[in-house]
């Protein structure tokens, strides 16, 4: 018996060693500041913009991270998905830092901006309106642009339309990633798609439990477990990420995230389950069909047709029924929920030709 107690203990403290080297060796990767933009030589280039900083917004501190090549570019606000779900982990060093002054907003409760304070009864869809708003008129003082470049992933879409709606005159363009239009029949669709997906893969445990479940819609209090185990079985049958898996890549680059400090890491998990919790009611509610049938700014949809979170059907449809000055849909053929990372070659070079024809039109006005 006190062998066995002896070699519990010393598995004990091996389990819980091996667990203080792991915090240790993420927490290297923890500073919580964002490396600048260097040459090859390692030298930081001249006119770019590496920062990371809080601002007020609405009452609230919420956490910008600015990135460009050249300050002097036109400004990029990202909208993230989720909700609660920042990705500037995955675009830190991207390729759109040599086009823009590309600017990660950490939204209220999310990421670096998580506080338990906030989530309280003015958490709602109006206010994340309100704060990209305030947000967009910040970011086209501080770089003395009357319009700034509006893009946005998922949950972000949704966002991003509201806040088109309600100021178009701060922004030069709307690249949407992943349209959240009719949520509802979204969720319906995706529901089919998986449960389907569950009986090719003869997955009897899954399929009892989609069936127990039964096809949307639920009770507000219910979406949120639902969608935590529903959406592994999206990214288990790739449509998620089409040729890949989009959890392992996520998990690493937040891990190794020097723009998160270790409490933000452990602090990113409760905000983005809160605030799923919180606005998902809302998101399902809400027809983008009616409530934003027109924009009055370019309008550019990219899509991959793999796309069970976000169904291609359903973003396309809506693009056919938006009314805007310019739009086009960019079809991707190998993505399925997030072509800027699945295709990322392609998606670049959509973006090059439309700021080209953008800067074309400029020079004849």
């Amino acid at each position: 018996m006190r062998r066995v107690k002896k070699i519990a203990g010393r598995l004990l403290l091996a389990v819980l060693g091996i667990v203080a080297v792991f915090v240790a060796y993420i927490g290297l990767y923890s500073p919580g500041t964002t490396a600048p933009i260097e040459d090859e030589r390692g030298r930081p280039l001249p006119r770019s913009i590496a920062r990371l900083q809080p601002v007020s917004i609405n009452g609230t501190e919420q956490w910008l991270l600015m990135r460009g090549q050249d300050s002097t570019r036109p400004v990029l606000l990202f909208l993230h998905g989720g909700p609660g779900l920042p990705e500037l982990s995955l675009l830190v060093g991207h390729e759109l830092e040599k086009r823009f002054v590309v600017v990660n907003w950490e939204q209220r409760g999310a990421g670096k901006s998580y506080d338990r304070a906030v989530f309280g009864p003015s958490f709602r869809v109006e206010t994340f309106v309100e704060d990209a708003v305030q947000v967009s008129r910040w970011l086209s003082r501080h770089f003395r642009q009357p319009k700034i470049y509006l893009m946005a992933h998922s949950w972000g879409t949704f966002l991003g339309v509201l806040t088109v709606q309600k100021r178009p005159e701060l922004f030069r363009a709307y690249f949407s990633i992943s349209q959240i239009a009719r949520q509802l029949e979204a969720e319906q669709i995706s529901y089919d798609w998986v449960l389907a997906q569950a009986r090719l893969h003869e997955d009897a445990g899954q399929v009892r439990k989609l069936l127990t479940q039964g096809r949307p819609p639920y009770p507000p209090d219910a979406w949120l477990d639902y969608l935590m185990w529903q959406r592994e079985l999206v990214a288990d049958y790739h449509g998620g990420m089409y040729r890949g898996d989009f959890y392992p890549l996520f998990i690493r680059s937040l891990l190794l995230c020097r723009e998160y400090t270790l409490r933000d890491k452990v602090c990113y998990g409760f905000g983005a389950m809160e605030t799923v919790r919180r606005l998902w009611p809302a998101v399902v509610d809400i027809d983008l069909f009616r409530t934003a049938p027109a924009l009055q700014v370019p309008y550019y949809l990219f899509q991959g047709v793999h796309d069970y979170q976000t169904p291609y059907p359903i973003a396309r449809a809506y693009y056919y029924h938006l009314k805007a000055p310019k739009k086009e849909l960019i079809t991707f053929q190998n993505s399925a929920h997030s072509p800027i990372f699945e295709e990322p070659e392609r998606f670049m070079q959509a973006i090059d030709r439309i700021l080209a024809a953008d800067s074309t039109k400029a020079s004849r006005n």
